[in-house]
């Protein structure tokens, strides 16, 4: 197909596996002074996105936006990396057995929703997607709580807190997921009625050795998010993603999405050539964002991308990092990388 597509075209056409000039190429991550106000926040991801012409976009919404619905009180003056420090639950310990569903007319949900609208109203006819972390990738959040640790230690505390519950108490756990699960989709239908064309449905740190196990995961994982998947059956743009090294990557091939995103440099996972002989899927990644993108030299990001693209191919690829930029990837790179990807 020629390079007169729009974006949107590309994206469809890439998804649906033509062949492609080249693979439609998009990068994310937290946009920090912006987080706090919904409105500056579509602003401000508006803006990246022109700014380096990507072809689709991922919105990112605060990591704590889903505690947040369920009560939890974060400092937005004081960040471990990506992550607000924690400050406190309404109730303490949460009785898992009875958690109530959030909803959308949460304010903090339905603010992030009018930010898809604005989003919409703003990127020219380009498609995108909302961020919605797993069931279980919520209640580890929920269940975590740390309040003085780094990035790397709230998520290990949380995964720790998660692997207890569900090892110790699994009927409350059920319950917490299930009532979990059906918020999330709520919210999922909610954000594809406010624009997005499907989500970037992220299971973080615990499909991998040292999360759940497998079997853990197909009871714990798995049928949770199925259920918030369900919801956005009809979205053209459904994307998984599969945070971290060392990931169940078998476990995942059978999810309701048309694209899944994972660290496919460097982390013990499936590189490209491994994950096209082993998918059905659109590949979204092929960028080391925690490796050249962050430390290397504009040449060395455009070394790894021209690499990148010559794995990936033409078909049933989009070109990305595996996850999130740090906020001090430098914006030299970032560009190099947009411009080798063209």
């Amino acid at each position: 197909m020629s390079g007169t597509l729009s974006k949107r075209e590309r994206v469809t056409a890439a998804l649906a596996g033509l062949e492609l000039d080249r693979p439609p190429v998009a990068a994310w991550g937290h946009l920090l002074p912006f987080e706090t106000d919904p409105a500056a926040l579509a602003a401000a991801s508006l803006d990246a996105f022109h700014e380096y012409d990507w072809d689709w976009m991922k919105v990112n919404p605060r990591a704590s936006v889903f505690a947040e619905a369920w009560g939890s009180e974060f400092d937005f003056g004081d960040y471990r990396g990506v992550l607000p420090r924690f400050l406190r639950n309404p109730i303490d310990p949460i009785d898992w057995g009875r958690l109530e569903p959030a909803s959308t007319r949460h304010p903090v949900w339905a603010a992030h929703l009018e930010a898809l609208r604005s989003i919409k109203r703003g990127i020219g006819g380009a498609p995108f997607v909302m961020t919605v972390f797993s069931p279980a990738s919520v209640l580890a959040s929920l269940a975590g709580r740390p309040k003085e640790l780094t990035q790397e230690g709230i998520g290990r505390a949380n995964n720790e807190a998660l692997l207890a519950l569900v090892r110790s108490r699994p009927d409350q756990a059920h319950h917490a997921l299930g009532v979990i699960a059906d918020s999330l989709a709520e919210l999922a239908a909610a954000s594809v009625a406010a624009g997005a064309d499907g989500i970037f449905f992220a299971i973080t740190r615990l499909a991998r050795a040292g999360g759940l196990t497998e079997a853990e995961f197909e009871s714990f994982g798995k049928p949770y998010d199925f259920r918030v998947l369900e919801a956005v059956a009809g979205a053209g743009f459904n994307l998984l993603h599969v945070c971290g090294p060392d990931i169940h990557w078998r476990a995942v091939q059978d999810y309701p999405v048309q694209a899944v995103n994972w660290a496919s440099v460097g982390q013990g996972n499936p590189d490209l050539v491994q994950a096209r002989a082993e998918s059905r899927f659109a590949l979204v990644g092929g960028l080391d964002e925690i490796g050249v993108l962050q430390n290397g030299t504009p040449e060395q990001v455009r070394a790894a991308t021209r690499r990148a693209l010559e794995l990936g191919g033409r078909r049933k690829y989009l070109l990305a990092p595996g996850c999130c930029l740090d906020p001090s990837v430098p914006a030299a790179n970032i560009r190099a990388f947009r411009e080798a990807a063209a």
